[in-house]
This record gives C-alpha cells, sequence and structure tokens, in this order.
C-alpha cells in the first residue's frame, strides 16, 4: 500500500467515525441500541443482512476454497444462502418482525421455560466467539497481506476498534455502514473483477485455463452429502441462528418488508458470488501457485487494483475493514444484549432501570470484545479461517439454534424437548467427532438428526400441560403468518 491507500483507509475510517456519531443520536433507549426501535428500513436491513453475511472470511476463508476447488464454491455458500434466505423469508423473517423483541432469545421464556431461555443464552454466546475470532482473522488476512502489518497486532488493532465503534453507535451505527461499505465494496470487486477478466482473456479464456475438476459443481472434498448437510447449517444460521442477522429481521417493523428484505438478500447471495471470485478462480494462471489459499484474494487485489487508480487498494482494504467490523459489532451487539436483557436482568438484577441496563450493555459489549479478540488470535491453531468456523461454529450451531427456531412454529414440543434435544445435539457431536474420529458431514449431519428427531419426537411422547398449552398457542397465533385483524400488531 502506498501514502495514497493509507490516507483513503482514514478518511473512510472518518466517515465511518462520522456515521457512528451520526447514530448515536438515535439512540434513546435499549430499543433504539440493540433493535433499531423496530423502524428500520427493509431495503437497508437486506442489505446489512446481506452484507454482514460475507465479511472479510468471504475473501479468505471461502476464496481459499474457491481456489482450492473452483467453481464448487458457488454451490457450497451462494447456492445454499439462497435457498436459505428464500425459505427464510416465507417462514422465519415476518415471525421474528412481528415479536417486537429486543433480543433473538427474549421470547424463549414464552415458549418453552426459564431453564431454557437461559441454558440457549449462555450456550449462544459460547458458540458465538469461534464464529467471530475466525471473522476478525480473516480481515487481518487481508491487512496484513496488503498493508504489511503484523497479524496479531492487527487482530488486536481491529478487534479495539470494532468494540469503541459499537459502543458509540448501536445497530444503527452498523446498519448505516454497512450500507456505504456495500456500495464501495460492490465497486471495488467489481472492478477487480473486470481488470483481472481483460488479463486472463475474458470469462471463457478463464474458464478454459480451470482444471477441469475446477468447473465442476461438485468436488470430492465437498460433494452433495456436505452440501446438503451444510445448506441445513446456513439455514439455521442466516435465519437467526446467528443472532447478529435474526436483529435485521426484528428491526423491521412491518412483517411484509421483514419478508422483501429476506428476498432481497437471497437474490444478492445467488448473484454476487459468481463476480467476487473471479478474482480467485484467475489467480493461479495469472500468479501461478500461491502458498497460502487464504491469501489469494488479497494478493490479487495488490497485484491488479494500484495500476487501475491510486488509493483504489486502500479502498479496497477499508470496505475488508469496514465489512468485518459490521458483522463482529453486529453480533457483538446481539450477544451483549442477551447477557443484558436475557441473563442480567433476568437473573441478577430484575428491578435494574433501563439506564443501569445500558451501562451493563455498554459493559458486556466490551468484555464480549475482547474475548472475540483472543478467540481471533487462537485461529491459525483451529486450522485457519475456513475449517476453523466449519469444525467448530458451524458443526455446534444446531442445539442452540433448533429450539430458536423451530420454537416459533410448533406447537407440540414442550420445555422438555427443548432442553433434552440440546443435550441430545451436544453428546452426539462429541461421540461422533471424538469418540469415532468421524468427518465433519457425519457428525454433523449426526448432530442435526439428534437434536432435530429428538425435538420432534418428544411433541408427540409428552402431552403439554393445558395452561402451557395456551400460553404456547397465544405466543404462535401473535407471531403466526393467521392472524385475526384485531390481533395484528400496531406497527402492521
Amino acid at each position: 500500500m502506498t501514502s495514497v491507500d493509507f490516507v483513503v483507509v482514514a478518511l473512510y475510517l472518518v466517515l465511518v467515525a462520522g456515521i457512528g456519531v451520526f447514530a448515536r443520536g438515535k439512540i434513546k433507549g435499549l430499543d433504539d441500541y440493540f433493535a433499531g426501535g423496530h423502524v428500520v428500513p427493509w431495503w437497508l436491513a437486506a442489505v446489512s443482512h446481506h452484507i454482514s453475511g460475507y465479511s472479510a472470511f468471504a475473501f479468505v476463508g471461502y476464496a481459499s476454497v474457491a481456489y482450492t476447488v473452483g467453481f464448487n464454491v458457488w454451490t457450497l455458500f451462494a447456492l445454499p444462502c439462497f435457498i436459505a434466505m428464500t425459505a427464510g423469508a416465507f417462514i422465519w423473517a415476518p415471525r421474528w418482525s412481528r415479536l417486537k423483541v429486543i433480543t433473538p432469545v427474549q421470547y424463549l421464556e414464552q415458549r418453552f421455560n426459564r431453564t431454557v431461555h437461559q441454558l440457549i443464552a449462555w450456550s449462544g454466546i459460547a458458540v458465538k466467539f469461534v464464529d467471530e475470532g475466525m471473522k476478525l482473522y480473516s480481515l487481518a488476512v487481508v491487512v496484513a497481506v496488503c498493508a504489511g502489518f503484523p497479524l496479531n497486532a492487527t487482530i488486536i488493532a481491529c478487534g479495539v476498534i470494532a468494540i469503541l465503534y459499537i459502543l458509540i453507535g448501536g445497530i444503527w451505527a452498523e446498519l448505516l455502514t454497512d450500507f456505504s461499505q456495500f456500495l464501495i465494496q460492490f465497486a471495488t470487486t467489481i472492478i477487480l473483477a473486470f481488470v483481472v477478466l481483460g488479463a486472463v482473456g475474458g470469462w471463457s479464456g478463464m474458464w478454459a485455463q480451470l482444471p477441469a475438476e475446477s468447473r465442476s459443481l461438485f468436488s470430492e472434498q465437498y460433494d452433495l452429502p456436505y452440501i446438503l448437510v451444510f445448506l441445513v447449517v446456513i439455514t439455521l444460521s442466516y435465519n437467526g441462528g446467528t443472532w447478529g442477522l435474526a436483529q435485521r429481521f426484528y428491526s423491521i417493523g412491518k412483517p411484509n418488508d421483514a419478508k422483501k428484505a429476506a428476498l432481497l438478500s437471497a437474490g444478492l447471495y445467488l448473484l454476487y458470488p459468481l463476480i467476487l471470485y473471479i478474482p480467485v478462480w484467475a489467480a493461479q494462471p495469472l500468479l501461478g501457485e500461491i502458498a497460502n489459499p487464504e491469501e489469494t484474494y488479497a494478493l490479487v487485489a495488490l497485484e491488479y487494483l494500484p495500476a487501475v487508480a491510486p488509493g483504489l487498494l486502500g479502498l479496497f482494504v477499508a470496505s475488508m475493514f469496514a465489512a468485518t467490523m459490521s458483522m463482529v459489532d453486529s453480533d457483538l451487539n446481539a450477544l451483549a444484549a442477551v447477557f443484558t436483557k436475557d441473563i442480567y436482568s433476568t437473573t441478577f438484577d430484575p428491578k435494574a432501570s433501563e439506564a443501569k441496563l445500558m451501562k451493563v450493555g455498554l459493559i458486556a459489549t466490551a468484555v464480549l470484545g475482547i474475548i472475540t479478540i483472543a478467540t481471533g488470535m487462537l485461529a491459525p491453531s483451529l486450522g485457519g479461517a475456513f475449517k476453523g468456523m466449519i469444525n467448530w461454529y458451524a458443526a455446534i450451531l444446531g442445539p442452540v439454534s433448533v429450539p430458536l427456531l423451530l420454537g416459533m412454529l410448533t406447537r407440540r414440543t414442550t420445555w422438555r424437548g427443548a432442553l433434552a434435544a440440546w443435550i441430545g445435539g451436544f453428546v452426539t457431536f462429541v461421540v461422533l467427532k471424538y469418540g469415532f474420529d468421524a468427518s465433519w458431514t457425519v457428525y454433523t449431519f449426526g448432530e442435526l438428526v439428534a437434536t432435530f428427531g429428538i425435538y420432534f419426537a418428544e411433541g408427540y411422547i409428552t402431552k403439554m400441560p393445558e395452561d402451557e398449552q395456551q400460553r404456547v398457542d397465544e405466543l404462535l397465533e401473535r407471531i403466526g403468518s393467521r392472524q385475526k385483524p384485531e390481533e395484528k400488531t400496531v406497527a402492521e
């Protein structure tokens, strides 16, 4: 990076800081800080949901897959995201909007009981640190390659900036930054794609130079069974299992708008990766063998963007920083919300004032951010960005997400079923992964079957008490699509 690039990065950070200060003025209380006051425009939520699902991980973790197996990355990542969000548009997004919650797990006490509520809250926070750390590590890889900074120092610096930013502006800061970052990232990646295509002889030239196995929809490593299991994981994650993404839907006031947001995000996931990974697919004929596939996208950007215009590489790095900061901030905001409202307020200080809860939320954000930084520094020992995320976060997401997402849909399952599904899922994961040394496809599939199976089976084995059934029916009637006119929420 040149001095012009560093100036561009600095100016972009000033812009982002200005957005944070502006967003601060929109925060009047916990509801604004954690849920945008439930008045977020659907198009803004859609762009934020989409861009938050990328972060620098898409340019490091998934890019390493694109370099290794070629077009298979589209069927592994883009197509499952499209299917998951299309389904979510009709199943979960409107229900999240109707819940009118501040945190994604807030409704679980009414749906099940306090034990399940607390269990999902605590375990969800613990599981999420793996995902957060991988994203922070991915950003550090991009910055380290382009700017030459030490990896761990970059992880710490980026993590600290992310913490400070979310402390200032809450979810509104994330949403507004996401939109500006999306425009910049979209522009820089399209420019790079066209420059690379020009250098490699167009799409046909690139396609002809790819090995035959790299032009296939599947590969030996990521075959159809693997992708089908991953599709289930993606469906759980992108529709609310990743709490920061659930925020994008329950921050929208109208259920129909939430549906539109999910569909727009789905369309972007289907098409944008076809442009995004052109530089990676063309990397080998242009740059030769790359020792560390995680660095592929950054190395291509480093080679070609400076020749297009001064400062463009800096803009690319700034957009990567903003994307990852947004994703990390989004999840930190959701995690802090859960700790503040679902753990601290419920368990430790039920009578706490809103002013006190705001302070607790800020402290929780800082502490959780520090743990995220530490996890990011452990990423290389976990096998890198993609392997770390797949082997841990994706594998153990099911037991935390199934009660959360299916609780909105099913009437039969009691709190016992949710608790048993959580336990059964984690036990199956441990037994298959460590007892039988099974592959990711096998132990994740087994864990998901156990979690789903136990959750549904209990509903047919155990009869729900009448008072509990009435409570569950009232909740599902309120958030379901078949509401009576007089029962609709004010926002609708």
